[in-house]
């Protein structure tokens, strides 16, 4: 994904005025703004009181995009996590959105000023006011925090002047009810449920959980929430698209190109050496691929999720899934792995609704399809009919199917590149 054109938010002062009006045009509507992923600096000043760990970490989010050992394939800035109360929330993983940063009253998710209590938003011990707990942080440039004008326990966050429109890609969900297990820090013997208001929000004004690395461009990270405006965009041109948008149109729709497309997840189990994008493994048609090792019985899942509802659906109307696979094992040993260079792997195709855990009722194989067509590099380019998962038979419907997985089902790992998924109609 390109950033915005915009600066990188070096402006020391804040300002009373929004953040740069960025891209033109679109509909841009009101939301707010935490962060997570903060650095140790920002951690040791607040832990303490919060909890260890309380800002989380970036990587392993619920859409996937984390590369092997932890690495993020796409730069820290990007990652944002979506309210699964918020009415797009269905297909959400991987959907960009442009954010610009709004000077004036924090709002609660009924739209009226947010109200500080004892040093926590509207009494919720969960959501400490951070200038009551230390106001003399400076964030990773230095910049001091320029104070809290608002009066009567409310709260003004005041943006840089120059803040850039940023752009963000959704790889994490910022759950409304937090179940969490006894061993995660601060929570209590036998684990606990806890609301995330935050994140509860359900029409009027939309929250996001941004990286600490983007909510530092637009406001001090002392604020802890900021009011913005945003839109749905294009992650690559920015041109605005409409909300809710999963790359799904008449003719075709596609999973991954040079990458997952908007509302798909990417997770690798039972697997190593996973990478999310993949440039020195370019497919036939010239992208990127993703390329892993995948141990017996693991897999690779693409989900779209809760995209079973009304005007999502992908696979909906659909008569055929297309894929290019290669071999991506290194040595020449026959025996190295169940994906000899040059020839075509053999994987399991499975169709599922992952809500339910609900499959279609057969399961074929790249062993048992004709491949539609081969290219230099070992590629084998694949077109499976919908009608070989048999989804009828299965409890479920095409219009049901939220999540298609390769899945190795030999006695030796299989080494594999895959690219240019797609759904054809």
């Amino acid at each position: 994904m390109h950033g915005t054109t915009a600066a990188d938010g070096e402006a020391a002062s804040p300002t009373d005025d929004a953040g740069d009006a960025g891209g033109g045009g679109g509909d841009w509507k009101t939301g707010r703004v935490t962060y997570y992923g903060a650095p140790g600096s920002v951690a040791a000043a607040y832990d303490p009181s919060r909890g260890e760990g309380s800002f989380g970490i970036l990587a392993y989010g619920s859409c996937g995009y984390t590369n092997d050992g932890g690495a993020l394939p796409f730069p820290r800035a990007q990652y944002a996590a979506a309210s699964d109360g918020s009415p797009d929330y269905p297909g959400s993983c991987g959907r960009c959105y442009d954010i610009r940063c709004k000077t004036g009253q924090v709002l609660n998710n009924q739209g009226n000023p947010i109200q500080i209590s004892n040093g926590f938003y509207e009494g919720d011990e969960f959501r400490p006011y951070l200038p009551a707990i230390n106001p003399n942080v400076t964030d990773t440039k230095g910049r001091e925090f320029p104070g809290n004008p608002a009066p009567n326990g409310t709260q003004v966050t005041r943006c840089y002047s120059g803040a850039p429109t940023i752009r963000v890609r959704i790889a994490d969900s910022c759950p409304c009810t937090q179940v969490l297990k006894e061993t995660a820090p601060g929570v209590a013997a036998g684990g606990e449920t806890r609301t995330q208001t935050w994140c509860c929000a359900t029409q009027g004004v939309r929250h996001f959980d941004v990286a600490y690395d983007a909510f530092e461009q637009l406001a001090h990270p002392v604020y802890g929430v900021a009011m913005v405006e945003y839109r749905t965009v294009d992650c690559d041109s920015g041109a605005p698209l409409a909300e809710g948008y999963i790359d799904r149109q008449a003719d075709m729709g596609t999973i991954y190109s040079g990458g997952p497309r908007p509302g798909w997840s990417w997770f690798p189990y039972s697997s190593s050496d996973f990478n999310l994008i993949v440039s020195g493994a370019a497919t036939p048609a010239g992208t990127p691929s993703t390329c892993l090792s995948i141990s017996p019985g693991g897999g690779l899942g693409f989900k779209c999720r809760d995209c079973y509802k009304s005007g999502l659906q992908p696979f909906a109307g659909a008569s055929a899934i297309s894929f290019w696979i290669r071999s991506n094992t290194q040595s020449s040993d026959p025996f190295a792995s169940s994906t000899p260079p040059g020839q075509a792997p053999d994987l399991k195709l499975i169709l599922q609704k992952q809500e339910t855990g609900n499959y279609c009722a057969s399961e074929p194989s790249t062993n048992t399809t004709t491949p539609a067509a081969t290219a230099a590099g070992g590629w084998y380019q694949y077109s499976v009919p919908t009608a070989a998962f048999n989804c009828g038979g299965g409890g479920i419907t095409l219009s049901d199917v939220t999540q298609f997985e390769f899945q190795n089902t030999n006695e030796r790992n299989a080494d594999v590149c895959i690219g240019e998924i797609k759904i054809v109609r």
